[in-house]
Formats: structure tokens, C-alpha cells, sequence
């Protein structure tokens, strides 16, 4: 699952040095980042820089070591940096709404809540869309509230965690360019696990709209085997992974996170057949993209978190099976077709005169 060229002394999995089948979207990805003369940064040797030595500017050590013969605008260290602190700190988030997720679905709340039954799919869809999307960002709230209660001097216990989250809100604020965007650690974590968790929702859409209809399990199985092509695409630089949305007519208009998929514009497909079956990201919105001056990338934060892009599929998972998404609805009856004489008297009673029966000699 590779998003471009692997660059540094490691690669966050080995997996990710794995060639990707030809005509695949992991390698037409791969091909467009190196097309636009970007790589991937290696996080793993700079998040282990960061736990050894607690130092939050670990990156500037790595990139004189790694990349030397680079030259990098003040933007392109300070975007790897914002998306590092949230890679670190992510590792943090993820059990916090691992065991959200389990709370709402046992207490029936958020996302897991009835919906009406006279209610059709698409609306069912953008209900469940942005409850979760709302229980989501409580759990960011109340997850950032708790790191700034364990990073504060006054702590009684020393908080890794707490203390990065201290230095982030510090880089952030010092930033050009987050502050050009307004963006804060908070909102950039909003920003980002939304857009993953709407991703997840539109290859559910876009198995119903395809018409799959399987029991829970099966269905669970078949796009748990599509969740590669999401953590492929989540690899991908920002410029790319925009203009893919953008393609696919999944970027934000206005203030949802991801527009909904429809049929006509899915950039889903389905392909194989049987314990094969799986959905495909399609290749036709793969094109090019840098932002601005960047030569080096990270990624999305998620795709760098063991095990957080499976959290968010498998809460959209349980969501959608809840409602029971994964079948298609019944088939409207279809009445015979009535005689012609039927159909011109409506919908009253229809009476028949009955001759009279002979008469019997006496």
C-alpha cells in the first residue's frame, strides 16, 4: 500500500516496500507522486527520536541526517512537523475512541440511535454521516481537554503525551502557516479524522449503490478486504489526496466534510468474484498534485497509527449494519395486471349480473 516513493533511512511498514500489482491504484499513485517529484518521509525513525529524547523538533536532527541534499521551504517542515505531532499523539486517541465507539453502541446513543423506518437510504446515510462525524469531534474535545489536564507543569504524573500535546499547541500558534489557515492542533485533527471517517462512509454508499446485499458477516468480510484501498489513498500527499477527492466529487463544498456518493459518480468499482469480492478505487482521478514548493510528505497522521484506520472503518462498519445498510431495501410488490374492464371501473366494487337459472316444469 504504497503512496509514493519511500524515502529515509525506514519505511513506517515494511509492507509499504512491497511493488504494487500493475494497473493498481497503489501503483498508479505511487507513479503520479513521483510523476510531481515528491516522496514520503520515513516517520518511524523521527516518532522513535521523539520517544527516546521527548524533543517535539526531532525532525530538523532527522532531516540533516536523511535528506541533506534537499532544499525545503519553511512551509514544507512546517506541514511535516503538524502532521507528525498529530502522528504522535494519535497513538494516544485511538484506544480513547476505541472504547467511545463500544459506549455508544452498547447504550444504543450517537450513530447507533433508531432512525425511523419510513426514512430512505440517502437520508439515513446523511443522518449517520454526521452523527458520527458529531461523536467523533466530542471525543477529540474531551480527548484534547484531558492532554492539556496531563501536560500541565502542575501534573502529578509525567505525561509523554501531554507534554507533546503542550509543544504542539506551541508549534502551531508559531506557525505561518497554520496560522495563515487558522488552523490549530485541535481543528487540524478535526479536519483530518473527519475527512477519514466520511471516506469509510462513501465505500459503504458505494457498495449499496452498486447493489450489494449480503448478511452481516459476508458483508463485514467484503469491505473489510476493499479497507486497503482507503489506507492507500490515506497515504497520499495532501495535493493528492485533494485532487482524488476532488475527481471523485468527494471534495467539501460548503460545511460537510466529503459530499455523499451516488451511483453515476462512486469512484468505487466492484471487481472479483466470490471471498475475492472486494471494492476497487478507480484510477481516473489519480493525477499529479504538489502544493506549493513541498518535495517531501507524510501522509495522513491515521495512516501512521497502527490499527487507526481499521477503528475508523469498523465504527462505520458497525454503524451501517446497525441500520441494516447492508441489504438492499425489498422489492416493491408489483400487482397483476387486471382486466381491462377492472381498470376502467376504478378502484369501486365490481358487481356482476348472474342470468337467471331455467325454470323447473312442475
Amino acid at each position: 500500500m504504497d503512496g509514493g516513493v519511500v524515502s529515509g533511512l525506514n519505511t513506517t511498514d515494511p509492507a509499504l516496500e512491497t511493488e504494487a500489482p500493475s494497473g493498481s491504484f497503489a501503483r498508479a499513485y505511487q507513479e503520479a507522486h513521483a510523476a510531481a517529484g515528491i516522496q514520503r518521509l520515513a516517520v518511524t525513525p523521527v516518532l522513535e527520536m521523539m520517544d527516546l529524547t521527548g524533543d517535539p523538533h526531532a525532525l530538523d536532527s532527522y532531516l540533516a541526517r536523511a535528506h541533506a541534499d534537499l532544499t525545503l521551504s519553511r512551509d514544507n517542515i512546517d506541514r511535516l512537523k503538524g502532521n507528525l505531532h498529530l502522528v504522535f499523539l494519535f497513538r494516544d486517541f485511538r484506544h480513547r475512541l476505541g472504547t467511545a465507539m463500544e459506549r455508544m453502541k452498547d447504550t444504543g446513543q450517537g450513530p447507533f440511535a433508531a432512525l425511523p423506518q419510513w426514512m430512505s437510504a440517502q437520508h439515513r446515510f446523511g443522518l449517520l454521516r454526521t452523527a458520527g462525524c458529531l461523536g467523533l469531534n466530542r471525543e477529540l474535545d474531551a480527548w484534547m481537554a484531558d492532554l492539556e489536564a496531563r501536560g500541565a507543569p502542575q501534573a502529578p504524573i509525567a505525561c509523554p503525551f501531554g507534554r507533546m500535546a503542550r509543544a504542539a499547541r506551541r508549534f502551531f500558534t508559531g506557525s505561518a502557516l497554520y496560522q495563515r489557515a487558522d488552523h490549530s492542533v485541535l481543528s487540524i485533527a478535526k479536519t483530518g479524522s473527519n475527512t477519514a471517517l466520511h471516506v469509510c462512509w462513501s465505500l459503504v454508499e458505494a457498495a449499496y449503490h452498486l447493489g450489494v446485499d449480503l448478511p452481516p458477516a459476508e458483508w463485514r468480510a467484503m469491505l473489510w478486504r476493499s479497507r486497503k484501498e482507503i489506507a492507500t489513498l490515506a497515504s497520499g500527499s495532501l495535493g493528492m489526496i485533494v485532487a482524488f477527492l476532488e475527481a471523485a466529487h468527494l471534495h467539501p463544498h460548503g460545511d460537510s466534510a466529503v459530499n455523499p456518493t451516488t451511483h453515476e459518480g462512486s469512484p468505487f468499482r466492484l471487481v472479483g468474484e466470490g471471498t475475492d469480492r472486494r471494492l476497487d478505487l478507480r484510477l481516473d482521478g489519480i493525477r499529479p498534485v504538489t502544493t506549493g514548493h513541498d518535495r517531501l510528505f507524510t501522509g495522513c497522521p491515521a495512516f501512521h497509527v497502527g490499527g487507526m484506520i481499521d477503528t475508523y472503518l469498523t465504527w462505520v462498519l458497525d454503524i451501517a449494519l446497525h441500520h441494516g445498510l447492508n441489504r438492499q431495501p425489498a422489492p416493491t410488490p408489483i400487482l397483476a395486471a387486471q382486466p381491462a374492464f377492472v381498470s376502467a371501473l376504478g378502484a369501486g366494487r365490481v358487481t356482476q349480473q348472474v342470468a337467471a337459472a331455467p325454470s323447473r316444469d312442475p
